[in-house]
């Protein structure tokens, strides 16, 4: 059959389901330096993981399988360069420790289930079943756990702490930055106008975060000059976007 990947990469992002996310990676991915086997097995963990999941609704937009998220993300990274199959496979993953960790071990080995967070065990087992370096970028990324009945100023403000210690690695900022622009990039879209102004006050900040850290990282990241132009052109836009969003 003819190949079709010429019509996933005329498709933006926010256009595509799970299914032409997927058939997108494959067609786009440096199958010369990056191992298939392991991006393909981490998409599919974090699709079962995630089945139960929505994403948040979106103007014009329906409701999405939670999965188009971290898909989207993979294919941001592909379409930047990225050709590292760690951070890929960790991209795919980014969000399974941190909301979905019993799934997790459920899936992988019931027999650790443990009526605690099971992060930790999630953890392992990503290190089992991929490999450390995995394991070490999804870790990265998890936000650490918090009260819940903290103050949402300082739940901010740890989060936006905790960022940007983490993306000082040239790895862990690829991986948060296609989760950060996904995030961010989808809040003027949402519906509810309380739900826009608390997560631009949240995202708004970070701008900077990302942009100071793409600067010292800009050598580390493996990316060719465009790449790095792209992200420069996406956090410009974010910043532009969130200063009309918080006001």
């Amino acid at each position: 059959m003819k190949n079709l990947g010429y019509i996933y990469r005329a498709t933006k992002l926010k256009d595509m389901d799970s299914a032409a996310l997927v058939f997108a990676i494959l067609h786009e991915i440096d199958t010369d330096r990056v191992d298939r086997t392991q991006l393909g097995n981490a998409m599919e963990l974090a699709t079962a993981a995630h089945l139960s999941q929505k994403r948040i609704g979106r103007a014009a937009y329906p409701v999405d399988a939670y999965i188009v998220h971290p898909l989207r993300n993979v294919l941001r990274l592909i379409r930047l360069g990225c050709t590292d199959t760690d951070v890929l496979a960790a991209t795919a993953l980014h969000d399974t420790v941190e909301d979905q960790p019993r799934e997790i071990v459920s899936i992988l080995d019931r027999s650790r289930l443990s009526d605690e967070s099971n992060q930790q065990a999630a953890l392992d087992l990503i290190t089992e079943h991929f490999n450390t370096e995995t394991s070490r970028l999804v870790a990265a990324v998890t936000n650490p756990l918090s009260d819940a009945v903290r103050p949402k100023t300082e739940k901010n403000a740890a989060y936006a702490e905790h960022v940007a210690d983490v993306i000082k690695d040239p790895k862990v900022f690829l991986v948060k930055f296609a989760d950060f622009v996904d995030n961010a990039g989808s809040v003027q879209y949402l519906d509810d106008e309380a739900k826009r102004a608390k997560l631009a006050a949240k995202y708004a900040p970070m701008v900077e975060v990302f942009i100071a850290a793409l600067n010292a990282n800009r050598s580390l990241l493996g990316l060719d000059q465009s790449g790095l132009d792209d992200i420069d052109a996406r956090l410009k836009a974010l910043s532009t976007s969130m200063m009309i969003l918080g006001h």
